[in-house]
């Protein structure tokens, strides 16, 4: 048996006025998503638990089958463990994202989609500039960076207390009213001050203005914590897998849990990803290993913009070019299971994450279709099924011999 989980970053949302009452989901165009839902089973699940933030770093530790409230430990260490990073016991990793200020407030938490090689470039600049700190900058992709703070400074040593609000949580308010607080905070925000100067009279920041993009004027720290324990899927499940993704957080965690990392060129993280790249990757891999995480992140992205219109493109374009070739695939290759879902929901109407239920599609060898006709968020409540332990639904799949209503929904019980 093989298996493939197809993530279709923050595709969850809520009705909308402008779509007369239905979501993205039920708009768009997905015939490939419907004809998994219909030969499948469909149905509800939470992979964000109750009291956990919202965020694609505990959507994704679910959908991998690792409990939060167990393995959560930030979101920075497992961007660092993709990156090679091995973090000592007295170092502490951030999320560094290069932002826009502007006017008081948060313009854009990518500064513009900021190229890689641009931001590489701010990076160095960075830590050539700001010696007076204990910290090191480690570049990423577009505007996702790292920053890891050594000697676990007196400040920090109660992170759970550290309050750090995502950029992407902001865009357009003031951001001011989101300065971290509590213990440590004056030491970041510090960091995140002093950067302002080398940024603003960067070259690159000037190019970038000149030609009418935004500039990257501010480092923005946030998600930070110490490295995860978990268990490698080999123990957890033994199978051998491969993670898919131009995200390093979705990466780290593939590595945190010994799975193989495969890189596809050209795979940004946005609408002009390598669809076709990740897709051909992904069915190579399955030569070799057992399972493969294939991981797109336009529908967040999309999201965050509060661009309906290109939300609504970033999922037919995931249906298109992602689960279309899957679903042919499995058609010459039936001992398959394939799982397609969001890792949460990301409303067009606030621009983030937020809590809530979303759908989930699983077909293939083994698995009795529970006559779900598409695929929504609607449609996969009236099949009455909703995991409420999120992280449960990928142990099913891999474990049980066979699937259909009666055991899923003794799973959400």
């Amino acid at each position: 048996m093989k298996y493939l989980v197809l993530l279709g970053d923050g595709m969850a949302d809520f009705p909308l006025p402008e779509l007369e009452g239905r979501t993205p989901l039920e708009v768009a165009f997905t015939p490939s998503m419907d004809e998994a839902a219909r030969i499948g089973v469909c149905g509800l699940f939470c992979p964000i638990p109750e009291g956990c933030p919202p965020g694609s770093d505990i959507g994704n530790l679910s959908l991998f089958g690792y409990d939060p409230r167990e393995t959560y430990t930030g979101r920075a260490p497992l961007e660092a463990a993709n990156q090679g990073i091995v973090l000592r016991p007295d170092q502490i990793a951030f999320r560094c994202n290069l932002v826009t200020l502007e006017n008081g407030l948060m313009q854009d938490f990518t500064s513009g989609h900021i190229p890689t090689e641009e931001a590489a470039v701010l990076i160095e600049a960075l830590n050539a500039g700001l010696t007076g700190f204990a910290a090191t900058f480690f570049p990423g992709i577009s505007y996702r960076h790292l920053t890891i703070i050594a000697g676990a400074p007196e400040a920090l040593v109660n992170l759970e207390a550290l309050q750090c609000t995502p950029p992407h949580d902001i865009t357009g308010k003031p951001f001011a009213d989101y300065l971290p607080s509590g213990p440590g905070a004056e030491l970041i925000i510090e960091m995140m001050e002093a950067s302002r100067p080398i940024l603003e009279e960067h070259p690159v920041n000037a190019a970038r203005a000149a030609a009418g993009q935004p500039p990257a004027t501010s480092i923005w720290l946030w998600g930070q914590g110490r490295p995860p324990r978990l268990q490698p899927y080999r123990q957890r499940f033994g199978i051998l897998g491969a993670v898919i993704s131009a995200v390093d957080l979705v990466n780290g965690i593939g590595v945190s849990a010994g799975l193989r990392v495969i890189k596809v060129p050209g795979a940004t993280g946005y609408l002009d990803t390598n669809y076709k790249g990740k897709v051909s990757a992904a069915i190579e891999a399955l030569k070799e290993v057992d399972f493969v995480y294939v991981h797109i992140e336009a529908p967040d992205e999309t999201s965050h913009q509060g661009r309906v219109d290109l939300k609504i493109r970033a999922i037919e374009d995931f249906d298109a070019y992602v689960v279309a070739p899957f679903l042919e695939y499995m058609q010459h290759h039936p001992h398959l299971r394939i799982l397609v879902a969001p890792d949460h929901i990301t409303a067009i109407r606030s621009r983030t994450h937020e809590h809530g239920p979303i759908p989930f599609a699983l077909c293939g060898e083994g698995i009795t279709p529970n006559a779900c006709q598409s695929y929504s968020e609607r449609a996969a409540q009236e099949t009455g099924i909703l995991l409420t332990h999120g992280h449960t639904l990928i142990a099913h799949m891999l474990r049980a011999p066979t699937i259909d209503f009666p055991t899923l929904n003794h799973v959400s019980e």
